[in-house]
């Protein structure tokens, strides 16, 4: 099996034109109902299993909810024509100290699917120009386009539902 590349050693190349805004919207949309599928019918006491002192499914269910006040404060930046990003917390302070597994999964997902729902109303109407805003990405030190901003947000779910899947299959052998 192949292991997945880490987040951090991600390179990307934003070279794709404004109209794939609406399938990037759709890979968002889609995140829930991914999560929604991948953990169906997997108990609670399943979900908060760790392995090699890496985060539970809980956790990265509860870190994607986490992670959209960054990414809704970063379309506040593209906006306001800031010309650096804010930075992300690296040490992911925010999903360590919330305590996801204490909570059902079922109320993770719906503050998931509530915040979620908030990013793509502020962006599914956005015209070219809008989209085409560009800031400098502070980790990456690379300019983006607000629309690429947003396939970064859609690569981090995909990133983060492979891990949800080895988490669970690794539960399951």
């Amino acid at each position: 099996m192949i292991t997945q590349t880490p987040w951090f050693e991600r390179k990307f190349d934003f070279n794709f034109p404004t109209g794939l805004l609406p399938i990037i919207l759709e890979r968002l949309r889609g995140t829930v109902f991914h999560l929604e599928a991948t953990i169906k019918n997997i108990p609670e006491e399943q979900l908060i299993l760790k392995k090699d002192g890496k985060w539970s499914v809980k956790e990265v269910i509860g870190h994607l909810y986490d992670l959209e006040e960054l990414w809704y404060g970063r379309i506040d930046d593209f906006l306001a024509h800031k010309e650096v990003l804010r930075a992300a917390d690296l040490k992911n302070t925010k999903t360590h100290e919330a305590g996801h597994n204490s909570r059902t999964v079922e109320a993770l997902l719906d503050q998931f699917i509530t915040e979620r729902n908030k990013l793509i109303d502020r962006v599914k109407n956005i015209d070219e120009a809008t989209a085409s805003i560009v800031a400098l990405h502070p980790r990456l030190q690379t300019p983006m386009r607000l629309i690429d901003s947003l396939f970064f947000v859609a690569e981090h779910d995909d990133h983060e539902l492979g891990k949800i899947r080895r988490l669970i299959e690794d539960i399951e052998n």
